[in-house]
Formats: C-alpha cells, structure tokens, sequence
C-alpha cells in the first residue's frame, strides 16, 4: 500500500509512532531544553512584573530579553529562525543597552544554530557573530573596552566550539546515514540482478531438459529394439528430474521476488556456457600469466552437473581469479580445490594476503555470487585463516 492509498487518519498514526519513536533521541533533548527555557522565561516575566527595572530604558531591555529566551528555545528547532530573532536584540545592542542577556545568547544561540545548519551558512555566521563582537566592543566606552571585548570574545568562542563541534558530528553522522543507505540500496539492487539472471538461467534450462525429453520420446515411437527404448526413457527420466529440481528453484527464486519476470526461451544460451574444467583451465592460465602459481583441481565430473551449478562453479571460479589478481601478493600460490558428494559440491580457494591487510572486503562481484548462492540455498563465505584468503562456495545438489 503506497502512502498516497493510506487515510488521513492513517497517515496521522504513522507520523505519531515516528514521532513517538524520535522521542527516544534528539527530540527529548530538545523537548527538555525548550522547556527549561520556557520555565526561566516565565520566571523572568514573573520577575519583571514584581520587580520592574527602575532606569529608563527599562521596558526595552525587557522586551529584549524575552526575545533573547524565545530565541533560544526557537534554535532548538529551527535554526535558522533561532539565529534570525537572536540577532535582534544583539543588534540593539550597539545602539543602546538593550538586553541583559548577550553572553548567554551569544552562547546558546551561536552553539545550537551553527550545529543544525550547513556548512556553508555556519561560515558566514560565525564571521557575521565575530563582526558583531568586533564593533559592540569598538562601540563601548573607553573605560570598559577591554573587559567587554574580552567576555563577549569568550563566549562567543565558546558558543563557536560548540556549534562547529555539534555540526561536525551531525554530518558525520549523516554520512554515515547516507553510505548505509546506499550500501542497501546496492545490495538489493544486486540481489535483484542476480535473481533475475538465474530464473532466466533457471528457465532456459527447464526449457531445454523439457525439449530433450520431448525429441526423445518423439524418437522412441520409430524404435522397435527394447534396448533403445530403454536407453530413451533413461535420457526421459534424467531430464525430468533436473527439470523438476530446476522448477523447484524457479519457483523459490520467483515466490521471493513477485516482480520478477523471466523473458521468452534462449535455449542457443546453454551452448554458450563455460563447463567448470574449461574454466578451470581458464584461471589456471590467468593466473600463470599474471605470475602466480596455481594449484587448481575441479574434477571432470563437475562438468555433469545440473547447469545451474556448473554456472554457478563457474563464476565462483571467475571471480576468485580476478580477485587473486588483484589483490594477492605477486608470485603467491592459490589454490582450488573442488569436492563433489551425492549432496553437495564445494569450491574452496584460498591464496596469500599481505601482512598488513584487513578483512577482505565483499566487492560487487563477489557480492552478486553471495546473493545469487543464497538464492539456490548454499553457503558462500570469505574469510582470512592461517595468512590466508579463503573463499568457500557449497551448492546443493538435491
């Protein structure tokens, strides 16, 4: 259901959960500064109505005060805005005494705004603020020049600490935001490529085992040897049965993602495909091209196996060359070794790492293989034991 499908009643649920969910961070904190701020400019009022100042710019002073507070508690939630009513009373202030509150407010104001806007508006802010303190100290009297210039430089320093500080940890936290999200998003997007390409895979073969039992049973009808005919309906029965296996995982991989959709018939794809030993032979070369020492063993029995499987060895195969390539040391040995039972075949590679390199990371390539594997339900793992890269691909066979 899109947002645009949902009521208004609805729609105003799900915004109080999300609110209620942010109470648990920021918002709580804002929600206790405003009110603090709202206690003491209740207090102040209280106080003012009580106890009125008794010069004659009094009810100025006042006035700007309240501003002073109320722009304090607005910077907790609208920056900008917060520095906008902020630099009123400042402002007033090199002209007359306007308020009582301008350390504070250089303070707070300066350290809340800076840390919720840009970069670039809190550049100019701050050399707006230091502008400020520069003239209001150059407007004071002689007599009280030095001591002014030195109270408002500290408490703009400090509101400046503050907010620059504030904002260098909001955008590293959004940019961890951003990366997490774009590594979703890239993750998905490859689960999505590598479940399209197998039900296509998945397809062709069905398509292919389904003809080849059909031209065998087309042919059985001319035969009149008993032999024959039973050797026809072995090939029947064998193609049957990785086709019924192949379904099964067609089915899996389509009931997982309803979007995906499986294109017309390319059976002239199956010619193309490289059987493990071919590929095996392949890395072999690769990599003694590359000048490395290769150990790679893949029976030829491997080259029997449902396609899906032969497919996917291969491109296990492919990848871990490319990888040995690029990031193992220069004439290291790698090693392949392939173990094939009535279950499960597995593929381990394991090479050299230099001394100093970390957990190898999942690049797209061998990401795609991770999703893809989890998709015909195996296991694929990249690891590093006894100064070693150890991939490891099993896939099922029944």
């Amino acid at each position: 259901m899109t947002a645009a499908q949902l009521s208004h009643t609805e729609r105003l649920g799900i915004a109080l959960v999300r609110r209620a969910h942010a109470l648990g961070g920021a918002d709580l904190l804002r929600m206790v500064g405003t009110a603090l701020v709202a206690f003491l400019l209740l207090d102040y009022v209280r106080l003012a109505i009580s106890s009125p100042l008794a010069f004659g710019d009094a009810a100025l002073v006042t006035a700007m005060d309240v501003v002073a507070y109320i722009a304090v508690g607005v910077a907790l939630w609208r920056p900008v805005a917060g520095l906008a009513l902020a630099s009123i009373p400042l402002a007033a202030s090199l002209v007359w005494t306007s308020t009582s509150l301008e350390v504070p407010l250089l303070v707070l104001a300066t350290a809340l705004g800076l840390a919720q806007v840009r970069r670039r508006t809190a550049a100019i802010a701050s050399l707006a603020l230091a502008g400020y303190v520069g003239v209001r100290t150059l407007a004071a009297p002689t007599e009280v020049r030095g001591p002014l210039g030195l109270t408002l430089g500290v408490a703009l320093a400090l509101g400046l600490v503050g907010g620059w500080t504030g904002l260098l940890l909001r955008v590293r936290r959004e940019h961890r935001e951003r990366t997490e999200l774009y590594r979703t998003a890239e993750n998905a997007r490859i689960r999505a490529d590598e479940r399209r390409l197998l039900a296509r895979e998945l397809h062709d073969v069905v398509a292919h085992q389904l003809s080849t039992a059909s031209l065998q049973v087309m042919g059985a009808h001319a035969e009149s040897d008993p032999r024959a005919l039973h050797r026809a309906l072995d090939v029947v029965a064998g193609a049957t049965a990785e086709a019924l296996t192949e379904l099964r995982l067609l089915v899996r991989v389509l009931r997982d993602d309803p979007a995906t959709a499986v294109s017309g018939t390319e059976i002239r794809e199956l010619a193309e495909r490289v059987p493990p030993t071919r590929a095996a032979a392949a890395a072999d070369l690769a990599l003694l091209e590359a000048g490395f020492e290769p150990d790679i063993e893949v029976p030829a029995r491997a080259d029997d196996l449902a396609m899906t499987v032969q497919r996917t060895l291969s491109r296990v195969l492919h990848e871990a060359t490319d990888n040995v390539i690029r990031h193992a040391p220069a004439r290291s040995r790698c090693v392949v070794h392939t173990t094939i039972t009535d279950q499960q075949v597995t593929l381990e590679v394991r090479n050299g790492v230099p001394p100093d390199a970390g957990f190898p990371a999942l690049g797209w390539g061998l990401r795609g293989l991770q999703e893809r594997i989890d998709l015909t339900g195996g296991s694929f793992a990249v690891a590093i034991a006894d100064a070693e890269w150890v991939v490891t691909a099993t896939l099922p066979l029944t």
